[in-house]
Protein backbone atom coordinates (compact mmCIF):
# COMPACT_ATOMS: atom_id res chain seq x y z
CA UNK A 1 0.00 0.00 0.00
CA UNK A 2 3.28 2.04 1.18
CA UNK A 3 3.83 1.97 -2.92
CA UNK A 4 0.10 3.10 -4.01
CA UNK A 5 0.61 6.03 -1.90
CA UNK A 6 3.92 6.87 -3.48
CA UNK A 7 2.60 6.77 -6.62
CA UNK A 8 -0.87 8.72 -6.01
CA UNK A 9 0.95 11.50 -3.99
CA UNK A 10 3.26 11.92 -7.15
CA UNK A 11 0.60 11.99 -9.94
CA UNK A 12 -1.43 13.95 -8.14
CA UNK A 13 1.43 16.34 -7.86
CA UNK A 14 3.33 16.13 -11.22
CA UNK A 15 1.33 18.41 -13.54
CA UNK A 16 2.08 21.72 -10.94
CA UNK A 17 5.28 20.61 -10.24
CA UNK A 18 6.56 20.10 -13.98
CA UNK A 19 4.64 23.63 -14.65
CA UNK A 20 6.20 25.37 -12.25
CA UNK A 21 9.66 24.02 -12.59
CA UNK A 22 9.30 25.21 -16.47
CA UNK A 23 8.45 28.66 -14.95
CA UNK A 24 11.09 28.89 -11.95
CA UNK A 25 13.81 27.52 -14.46
CA UNK A 26 12.84 30.12 -17.24
CA UNK A 27 12.56 33.03 -14.82
CA UNK A 28 15.78 32.49 -13.89
CA UNK A 29 17.42 32.23 -16.72
CA UNK A 30 15.57 35.39 -18.31
CA UNK A 31 16.40 37.21 -14.68
CA UNK A 32 20.59 36.51 -15.02
CA UNK A 33 20.77 36.87 -18.68
CA UNK A 34 18.90 40.69 -18.22
CA UNK A 35 22.07 41.10 -15.93
CA UNK A 36 24.05 40.48 -18.93
CA UNK A 37 22.40 43.27 -20.97
CA UNK A 38 23.12 46.53 -18.87
CA UNK A 39 26.81 47.21 -18.26
CA UNK A 40 27.97 48.22 -14.69
CA UNK A 41 28.63 51.74 -15.34
CA UNK A 42 24.80 52.24 -17.01
CA UNK A 43 23.23 49.96 -14.53
CA UNK A 44 25.17 52.40 -12.03
CA UNK A 45 23.37 55.69 -13.54
CA UNK A 46 20.40 54.21 -13.38
CA UNK A 47 20.62 53.49 -9.39
CA UNK A 48 21.68 57.58 -9.16
CA UNK A 49 18.41 58.49 -11.06
CA UNK A 50 16.30 56.66 -8.26
CA UNK A 51 15.30 57.96 -4.92
CA UNK A 52 17.42 57.32 -1.83
CA UNK A 53 14.72 56.26 -0.25
CA UNK A 54 14.27 52.86 -3.00
CA UNK A 55 17.49 51.55 -1.55
CA UNK A 56 16.11 50.54 1.56
CA UNK A 57 14.55 47.42 -0.12
CA UNK A 58 17.70 46.10 0.38
CA UNK A 59 20.11 44.92 2.69
CA UNK A 60 23.50 44.90 0.90
CA UNK A 61 25.26 47.92 -0.07
CA UNK A 62 24.87 49.88 -3.78
CA UNK A 63 28.85 49.05 -4.40
CA UNK A 64 28.28 45.27 -4.06
CA UNK A 65 24.88 45.87 -5.67
CA UNK A 66 26.09 46.93 -9.46
CA UNK A 67 28.29 44.18 -9.67
CA UNK A 68 27.67 41.35 -11.82
CA UNK A 69 27.40 38.87 -8.93
CA UNK A 70 25.42 41.43 -6.94
CA UNK A 71 22.95 42.01 -9.51
CA UNK A 72 22.71 38.56 -10.30
CA UNK A 73 22.32 37.09 -7.22
CA UNK A 74 19.22 39.55 -6.77
CA UNK A 75 17.55 36.75 -8.82
CA UNK A 76 16.60 34.70 -5.40
CA UNK A 77 15.30 37.94 -4.01
CA UNK A 78 12.52 38.29 -7.24
CA UNK A 79 8.76 38.40 -5.99
CA UNK A 80 7.90 36.26 -8.56
CA UNK A 81 10.48 33.28 -8.18
CA UNK A 82 9.76 33.26 -4.18
CA UNK A 83 6.01 33.33 -4.83
CA UNK A 84 6.74 30.43 -7.34
CA UNK A 85 8.49 28.48 -5.14
CA UNK A 86 6.09 29.13 -2.25
CA UNK A 87 3.01 28.16 -4.63
CA UNK A 88 4.33 24.81 -4.68
CA UNK A 89 4.10 24.64 -0.87
CA UNK A 90 1.31 25.98 -0.32
CA UNK A 91 -0.88 24.12 -2.97
CA UNK A 92 1.00 21.12 -2.09
CA UNK A 93 1.10 21.06 1.79
CA UNK A 94 -2.68 22.31 1.86
CA UNK A 95 -3.45 19.04 0.43
CA UNK A 96 -1.74 16.78 3.30
CA UNK A 97 -4.73 16.73 4.89
CA UNK A 98 -7.66 19.14 4.40
CA UNK A 99 -7.48 18.70 0.57
CA UNK A 100 -8.06 14.77 1.04
CA UNK A 101 -11.19 15.15 3.54
CA UNK A 102 -12.47 17.84 0.97
CA UNK A 103 -12.26 15.19 -1.74
CA UNK A 104 -13.72 12.32 0.64
CA UNK A 105 -10.78 10.65 -0.21
CA UNK A 106 -9.13 10.58 3.26
CA UNK A 107 -11.51 8.17 4.38
CA UNK A 108 -11.08 5.78 1.64
CA UNK A 109 -7.68 5.61 2.35
CA UNK A 110 -7.64 5.04 6.12
CA UNK A 111 -10.26 2.48 5.36
CA UNK A 112 -6.94 1.00 3.50
CA UNK A 113 -4.46 -1.58 5.83
CA UNK A 114 -2.40 1.93 6.39
CA UNK A 115 -1.51 3.53 8.93
CA UNK A 116 -2.35 7.53 9.32
CA UNK A 117 1.34 8.49 9.55
CA UNK A 118 2.46 6.64 6.28
CA UNK A 119 -0.34 8.91 4.77
CA UNK A 120 0.70 11.89 6.47
CA UNK A 121 4.80 12.26 5.85
CA UNK A 122 4.41 10.16 2.50
CA UNK A 123 2.54 13.16 1.24
CA UNK A 124 4.34 15.19 2.89
CA UNK A 125 8.19 13.74 1.63
CA UNK A 126 6.48 14.56 -1.91
CA UNK A 127 6.35 18.05 -1.08
CA UNK A 128 9.70 18.62 0.72
CA UNK A 129 11.11 17.28 -2.51
CA UNK A 130 9.53 19.15 -4.49
CA UNK A 131 10.74 22.43 -3.15
CA UNK A 132 14.33 20.76 -2.84
CA UNK A 133 13.66 19.96 -6.54
CA UNK A 134 12.77 23.64 -7.61
CA UNK A 135 15.54 25.46 -6.08
CA UNK A 136 17.87 23.00 -7.94
CA UNK A 137 16.12 24.13 -11.18
CA UNK A 138 16.27 27.57 -10.01
CA UNK A 139 20.07 27.12 -9.88
CA UNK A 140 20.20 25.05 -12.42
CA UNK A 141 18.53 28.21 -14.67
CA UNK A 142 20.58 30.52 -13.36
CA UNK A 143 24.07 28.19 -14.41
CA UNK A 144 22.97 27.80 -18.10
CA UNK A 145 22.44 31.91 -17.66
CA UNK A 146 25.62 32.45 -16.56
CA UNK A 147 27.32 30.18 -19.06
CA UNK A 148 25.40 31.64 -22.14
CA UNK A 149 25.77 34.96 -21.54
CA UNK A 150 27.86 37.88 -22.50
CA UNK A 151 28.73 40.77 -20.62
CA UNK A 152 29.81 44.66 -21.76
CA UNK A 153 32.70 45.40 -20.80
CA UNK A 154 34.80 48.80 -21.02
CA UNK A 155 38.51 48.01 -22.02
CA UNK A 156 41.58 50.22 -23.92
CA UNK A 157 41.08 50.09 -27.70
CA UNK A 158 44.46 48.28 -28.89
CA UNK A 159 46.39 50.37 -30.60
CA UNK A 160 47.34 50.13 -34.16
CA UNK A 161 50.60 49.58 -36.35
CA UNK A 162 50.86 53.24 -36.57
CA UNK A 163 49.94 54.13 -32.85
CA UNK A 164 52.22 51.61 -31.63
CA UNK A 165 55.25 53.66 -33.35
CA UNK A 166 53.79 56.87 -31.99
CA UNK A 167 53.22 55.34 -28.14
CA UNK A 168 56.58 57.08 -27.13
CA UNK A 169 55.33 60.40 -28.45
CA UNK A 170 51.35 59.90 -27.13
CA UNK A 171 52.92 59.03 -23.39
CA UNK A 172 54.46 62.07 -23.42
CA UNK A 173 51.71 64.33 -24.84
CA UNK A 174 49.63 62.61 -21.42
CA UNK A 175 47.33 61.07 -24.32
CA UNK A 176 44.36 58.77 -22.92
CA UNK A 177 43.69 55.67 -24.82
CA UNK A 178 40.90 55.42 -26.83
CA UNK A 179 37.47 53.18 -24.64
CA UNK A 180 35.44 50.75 -26.71
CA UNK A 181 32.88 47.99 -25.30
CA UNK A 182 33.40 44.23 -26.10
CA UNK A 183 31.69 41.28 -25.07
CA UNK A 184 32.96 38.79 -22.47
CA UNK A 185 31.70 35.64 -21.10
CA UNK A 186 29.61 36.30 -18.10
CA UNK A 187 31.16 33.43 -16.44
CA UNK A 188 34.33 35.61 -16.34
CA UNK A 189 32.94 37.25 -13.46
CA UNK A 190 30.57 35.52 -12.24
CA UNK A 191 30.52 32.02 -10.42
CA UNK A 192 27.41 30.11 -10.07
CA UNK A 193 28.94 28.06 -7.37
CA UNK A 194 28.53 31.19 -5.06
CA UNK A 195 24.88 31.41 -4.89
CA UNK A 196 24.58 28.18 -3.16
CA UNK A 197 24.13 30.21 0.49
CA UNK A 198 21.53 32.07 -1.08
CA UNK A 199 19.86 29.08 -3.09
CA UNK A 200 19.88 27.02 0.91
CA UNK A 201 18.50 30.05 2.21
CA UNK A 202 15.45 29.95 -0.62
CA UNK A 203 15.34 25.99 -0.15
CA UNK A 204 14.55 26.52 3.89
CA UNK A 205 12.13 29.09 3.39
CA UNK A 206 10.44 27.49 0.85
CA UNK A 207 10.01 24.27 3.49
CA UNK A 208 8.88 26.11 6.42
CA UNK A 209 5.74 27.54 4.21
CA UNK A 210 5.01 23.79 3.09
CA UNK A 211 5.42 23.11 6.99
CA UNK A 212 2.77 26.31 7.52
CA UNK A 213 0.93 24.90 5.15
CA UNK A 214 0.96 21.61 6.30
CA UNK A 215 0.10 22.43 9.53
CA UNK A 216 -3.18 24.27 8.65
CA UNK A 217 -4.29 21.50 6.74
CA UNK A 218 -4.19 19.44 9.70
CA UNK A 219 -6.79 21.05 11.79
CA UNK A 220 -8.99 21.99 8.70
CA UNK A 221 -11.58 20.14 6.78
CA UNK A 222 -11.57 22.73 3.22
CA UNK A 223 -8.75 22.81 1.55
CA UNK A 224 -10.31 26.15 0.22
CA UNK A 225 -9.98 27.68 3.90
CA UNK A 226 -6.55 26.30 4.28
CA UNK A 227 -5.33 28.13 1.08
CA UNK A 228 -7.01 31.09 2.19
CA UNK A 229 -5.78 31.55 5.63
CA UNK A 230 -2.10 30.01 4.54
CA UNK A 231 -2.10 33.15 1.77
CA UNK A 232 -3.61 35.56 3.82
CA UNK A 233 -0.17 35.24 6.21
CA UNK A 234 2.08 35.26 3.80
CA UNK A 235 0.75 38.49 2.30
CA UNK A 236 0.69 39.75 5.70
CA UNK A 237 4.30 38.94 6.54
CA UNK A 238 5.25 40.52 3.00
CA UNK A 239 3.37 43.78 3.68
CA UNK A 240 4.85 43.75 7.70
CA UNK A 241 8.47 43.22 6.09
CA UNK A 242 8.08 46.08 3.60
CA UNK A 243 6.66 48.51 6.58
CA UNK A 244 9.41 47.82 8.22
CA UNK A 245 12.08 48.43 5.67
CA UNK A 246 10.38 51.55 4.55
CA UNK A 247 9.60 53.10 8.15
CA UNK A 248 11.84 53.58 11.17
CA UNK A 249 9.02 54.53 13.22
CA UNK A 250 8.01 50.93 12.85
CA UNK A 251 11.23 48.96 11.88
CA UNK A 252 11.02 46.69 14.82
CA UNK A 253 8.47 45.00 13.00
CA UNK A 254 10.63 43.67 11.22
CA UNK A 255 10.99 40.94 14.23
CA UNK A 256 7.55 40.08 13.61
CA UNK A 257 7.42 38.43 9.96
CA UNK A 258 9.38 35.02 8.88
CA UNK A 259 10.38 37.28 5.61
CA UNK A 260 13.19 39.11 7.61
CA UNK A 261 14.66 35.17 7.84
CA UNK A 262 14.79 35.24 4.14
CA UNK A 263 17.69 37.42 2.94
CA UNK A 264 19.67 35.39 -0.07
CA UNK A 265 21.44 38.20 -1.54
CA UNK A 266 23.21 38.98 2.36
CA UNK A 267 23.79 35.18 2.20
CA UNK A 268 25.61 35.37 -1.08
CA UNK A 269 27.70 39.00 0.08
CA UNK A 270 28.77 37.68 2.90
CA UNK A 271 29.72 33.99 1.60
CA UNK A 272 31.89 35.94 -1.18
CA UNK A 273 33.94 38.13 1.08
CA UNK A 274 34.16 35.37 3.89
CA UNK A 275 33.23 31.55 3.09
CA UNK A 276 33.00 31.29 6.90
CA UNK A 277 30.52 33.94 7.34
CA UNK A 278 27.95 30.86 6.21
CA UNK A 279 28.32 29.74 9.85
CA UNK A 280 28.57 32.68 11.70
CA UNK A 281 25.71 33.19 14.09
CA UNK A 282 26.36 36.50 14.85
CA UNK A 283 27.07 39.73 12.49
CA UNK A 284 29.66 42.44 13.68
CA UNK A 285 31.71 45.29 12.95
CA UNK A 286 35.62 45.27 12.56
CA UNK A 287 35.35 47.59 16.48
CA UNK A 288 33.67 43.92 17.52
CA UNK A 289 29.99 45.38 18.09
CA UNK A 290 27.08 43.07 17.50
CA UNK A 291 25.32 44.05 13.83
CA UNK A 292 22.66 41.35 14.17
CA UNK A 293 21.95 37.81 13.53
CA UNK A 294 24.18 35.77 10.82
CA UNK A 295 22.75 34.23 8.37
CA UNK A 296 23.57 31.05 10.15
CA UNK A 297 20.89 31.76 12.83
CA UNK A 298 18.52 32.42 10.23
CA UNK A 299 18.39 29.39 8.88
CA UNK A 300 18.58 27.20 11.62
CA UNK A 301 15.45 29.10 12.61
CA UNK A 302 13.74 27.95 9.86
CA UNK A 303 14.53 24.72 9.73
CA UNK A 304 13.83 24.41 13.20
CA UNK A 305 10.80 25.79 12.41
CA UNK A 306 10.20 23.60 9.47
CA UNK A 307 10.38 20.47 11.69
CA UNK A 308 8.21 21.91 14.47
CA UNK A 309 5.43 22.49 12.22
CA UNK A 310 5.65 18.90 10.82
CA UNK A 311 5.70 17.41 13.67
CA UNK A 312 2.72 19.18 15.60
CA UNK A 313 0.46 18.94 12.21
CA UNK A 314 1.43 15.33 12.38
CA UNK A 315 0.32 15.08 16.05
CA UNK A 316 -3.15 17.29 15.22
CA UNK A 317 -3.56 14.64 12.42
CA UNK A 318 -2.96 11.52 13.95
CA UNK A 319 -5.86 12.43 16.66
CA UNK A 320 -7.84 13.74 15.28
CA UNK A 321 -11.90 12.74 14.31
CA UNK A 322 -11.88 12.60 10.48
CA UNK A 323 -15.41 14.47 9.23
CA UNK A 324 -17.46 12.64 6.60
CA UNK A 325 -17.23 14.33 3.17
CA UNK A 326 -20.39 16.46 2.38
Amino acid sequence: MNKALWKKCLSESAILFIAIALGTAAFAWFRVHVVGEVDTSSFQKILDLLPKEWLKFTSVDVDWLISYVGRTAMTLDEPFLVMMIAMWAIVRGSDIVSGEISRGTMEMLLAQPVSRGKVFWTHSVVTLLGVVALVGVTWLGMWVAVHTTSVKVAVEKPPTAFEQLMIPFTMMQGGDREIETVKKPMSEFVNAWLFWPGLFNLLLFGLFIAGLATLLSSMDRYRWRTLGIVVAIYMAAAMIKILGMTSETFNWTGWLTFFSLYEPELSVKLYQADPSAFWQFNLVDGEGNWQGFGQAAHNLFLLTSTVVLFVVGYRIFSRRDIPAPL
